[in-house]
């Protein structure tokens, strides 16, 4: 898809902008806190979720009246169609409204997946050196992203762990017989909704993990080889495949019964997918605990050029690239790397200094201060 136009009225320290955006390159520059970033989450916000917060009512500037609306309008088409498409999202005193093509969506998050795009902003480091639960996160948006089906299986999951985490906190007042009977039910409602999770997960891990080993190979100059194992607290070392579905929730129920005295003990479901992580490793040396900053940062890269050549290559459609301060702390080699590698897709970068992206030919620029825009 192609963004041809945006239009913003009130959105953070932004009071007015309207844009004319280049097919391929558009480049923010400036210093820090004076819009670049603000500008592409509102692209974001119109693509169907925020890159930034999920509090949508933190982007109506600070100090603003009950009357103060913010207004986002973005025209786009889809690739080698001149058809145009409208969407427009308005929120006023914290109620939104979202509309595409005139017609009224109930959550701006229904376009989230339909229309596609990757971000890298600073915050993508934790993938890598965060907690296990930022990289569940990001592989499940990863997923979501080629298929909208995948969140409505993490909610039916996370709702029945619930259920079943405040059964094991209450265990106190039921007899034993009837304790086991409801934990072996929601055991096996558990192993199922956990098998789909999983499934749903390694479909697409197995793509993203093979073309980000091999953009940070392409990306670094020192011979270095990038692993990523999906590490599973079900399935530990048991060989297994996403075809036998029969095998896995065999194997994760199993898994349940072998953890139920500890569950007791603490009060709460130990193993699950819940639980599960994704390990990085660089020439077989944990990336969380040994990489320096320069290797986090070039596998973080490497994972959003994956995630763009994934998407493409499953829904034959290219993805908005918005690249927040990516190039900072890089190299000329890196930075001209990336640059020729998203030739095909439409990118937002937003950078501090104009020098670190000299290697673009085609594209536009815009000087941004105190929230004005001005095309150079």
């Amino acid at each position: 898809m192609i963004i041809k136009s945006l239009s913003l009225r009130n959105f953070r320290n932004i009071a007015s902008a309207d844009f004319i955006f280049h097919p391929k390159v558009n480049i923010f520059t400036g210093n820090n806190a004076q819009g670049k970033t603000n500008l592409c989450e509102a692209v974001s916000i119109c693509l169907g979720k925020s890159f930034r917060s999920p509090k949508l009512s933190e982007i109506t500037p600070f100090g603003a009246d009950d009357n103060t609306e913010t207004v986002i309008e973005m025209i786009f088409s889809f690739d080698n169609l001149d058809k145009e498409n409208r969407i427009l999202y308005t929120q006023k005193n914290g109620n939104f409204k979202l509309t595409f093509n005139d017609i009224e969506m109930k959550s701006a998050e229904k376009l989230y997946g339909a229309l596609r795009y990757v971000s890298f902003i600073p915050e993508d480091l934790y993938i890598v050196k965060g907690n296990p639960e930022k990289r569940r996160d990001y592989l499940d948006y990863v997923s979501n992203m080629i298929n909208r089906v995948h969140n409505s299986k993490i909610y039916e999951y996370n709702k029945a762990l619930k259920q079943k985490n405040n059964l094991l906190m209450k265990l106190e007042g039921y007899n034993a017989d009837a304790a086991s009977a409801m934990l072996e039910s929601w055991n096996d409602t558990l192993s199922k909704l956990g098998v789909n999770v999983m499934c749903g997960r390694l479909k697409y891990f197995a793509f993203l993990k093979e073309y980000a080993k091999e953009y940070y190979s392409l990306l670094n100059q020192n011979n270095e080889i990038l692993d990523v194992k999906y590490e599973s607290s079900i399935m530990e070392d048991n060989p297994y495949t996403i075809e036998d579905v029969n095998l896995m929730y065999e194997t994760y129920l199993k898994r349940l019964r072998e953890t139920a005295e500890r569950e007791l003990r603490m009060k709460y479901t130990v193993a699950g997918v819940h639980r599960d992580d994704i390990l990085f490793s660089i020439n077989d040396m944990p990336s969380k605990d040994f990489a320096s900053q320069g290797q986090i940062r070039s596998i973080a890269i490497s994972l959003k050029l994956a995630e763009a050549k994934m998407i493409y290559e499953r829904s034959d459609d290219y993805p908005i690239m918005i690249l927040d301060d990516i190039l900072s702390e890089l190299d000329a080699y890196r930075r001209g790397f990336i640059i020729n590698h998203i030739d095909k897709l439409q990118t937002f970068i937003t950078s501090c200094n104009i020098s670190d992206i000299d290697n673009i030919s085609d594209g536009k620029v815009w000087k941004v201060e105190k929230g004005t825009f001005e095309v150079q």
